[in-house]
């Protein structure tokens, strides 16, 4: 009886120092808010699930438009009833561990490797003009329930002053694992792309 409740003890302990609790079970080690700038230049501190209304219930095609991939679609947007950014559809980042869809709701889920898991959530805004948006996506990698990893991934992006369904924006992408050897997993990028509003 002793033994068992030194054990409970000591695993409660560990679990403590791991990140809060986060590499036990509970939680997804993700913040409550971020601080992102927008095309304007305004820094603001947003919560995680914030959107920017303008991008209300829409789907937008983002391509490179400079590098080696120009021209590819890197991914399809899903924005929600509040301009939430919900998914990346198509994904063609870090896809040897995300894979094809990226779901931005805070909940873990499995990736492509083998007990790894993933939790992803979005902090977004736009500017008080509705001319350009920020969008801030953080992800974090947990292997057996410990945290392994974590990665950004930055949008920020202007409205074409003649066509709304279009954005010019800059892109940036990075990740790390920490706790566990997998090739091609630490990686940093960042390009121009061209934002293109799809049917909805």
């Amino acid at each position: 009886m002793i033994k068992r409740a030194v054990r409970l003890l000591q695993t409660l302990l560990f679990c403590s120092i791991l990140i809060s609790g986060y590499g036990c079970g509970a939680g997804t080690a993700l913040p409550d808010t971020v601080s992102v700038t927008l095309p304007d230049n305004t820094v603001v501190e947003v919560g995680e699930g914030s959107g920017a209304p303008s991008l209300a219930n829409s789907k937008w095609q983002f391509v490179r438009t400079a590098g080696n991939a120009q021209g590819a679609v890197f991914a399809v947007i899903r924005f929600g009833p509040n301009g939430e950014l919900e998914a990346f559809e198509e994904n063609t980042l870090a896809t040897n561990i995300l894979g094809d869809e990226v779901v931005f709701d805070n909940t873990r889920r499995a990736t492509k490797q083998a007990g790894l898991s993933y939790a992803a959530a979005t902090y977004g805004a736009e500017t008080s003009d509705q001319s350009g948006f920020t969008f801030e996506g953080r992800f974090t990698a947990f292997a057996a329930g410990i945290v392994a990893g974590d990665g950004s991934a930055s949008a920020t992006a202007t409205y074409d002053e003649n066509d709304k369904s279009v954005v010019f924006g800059k892109f940036t992408f990075s990740t790390r694992v920490t706790l566990i050897d997998m090739p091609e997993a630490n990686m940093d990028d960042e390009f121009d792309f061209t934002g293109t509003r799809t049917a909805e």
